[in-house]
């Protein structure tokens, strides 16, 4: 059940980060796109760890986000 609870969170998180960039690459559609493809990827590879365990340890989505966004090879997230 935790790691249900920590994708829900993680999802939110870079719902809101990609929705953010969507915004200020509004003009450029190309942009846009671009963003949402690597927010999608990112959000699967984040998926895939938590679901292997890799994450256990954290209490939420933002604790996981903010691990990955500063060290992305550590925690085997290859984008």
């Amino acid at each position: 059940m935790h790691r249900d609870k920590l994708i829900r969170q993680v999802k939110d998180e870079y719902a809101i980060v990609a929705c953010r960039q969507n915004r200020e690459n509004f003009a450029d559609e190309s942009s846009a796109a671009l963003s949402d493809a690597y927010y999608r990827h990112l959000f699967e590879q984040v998926i895939t760890a938590i679901q292997a365990g890799r994450f256990d340890r954290f209490i939420n989505g933002r604790q996981i986000m903010e691990a990955v966004a500063s060290d992305r090879q550590r925690w085997g997230i290859l984008s």
